[in-house]
């Protein structure tokens, strides 16, 4: 039988990893208008030539190729890492919300290939 996740005791219809999502979830809405982001994102563009729609074009700090604004996406250069107890908050929010320099921006491919390393480098 598999093992259930205990409840969460301030609001006992929630699972204490329903908890930790919900937080987790709230805190990435708040980064996602993080001034530093959009200064990393700033840095990285020019403008673009050819298409009168497309006002920027972003290079990806991995692979130097320059991509349109929907294929790329700002990167922890440190991933902000798990949030499964009050242990992790402070380093967690403290990843998160890091300054520009701990910011690249990659495009999705880049970005999707480094996720899929450091998922695959944990330690269990």
């Amino acid at each position: 039988m598999a093992k259930k996740t205990p409840e969460w005791p301030e609001y006992p219809n929630w699972t204490e990893a329903r908890w930790w999502g919900f937080l987790r979830s709230a805190l990435r809405r708040a980064y996602s208008k993080w001034p530093p982001k959009y200064e990393a994102l700033r840095d990285a563009r020019r403008d673009c030539k050819g298409n009168g729609r497309q006002k920027y074009e972003y290079q990806c700090s991995h692979c130097k190729k320059w991509f349109p604004q929907k294929q790329v996406q700002v990167d922890h250069i440190t991933p902000a890492g798990a949030l499964r107890s009050w242990d992790d908050l402070v380093p967690f929010t403290s990843r998160l919300f890091c300054s520009k320099k701990g910011l690249q921006v990659l495009c999705k491919t880049c970005h999707n290939v480094k996720t899929q390393n450091e998922r695959g480098n944990k330690e269990v």
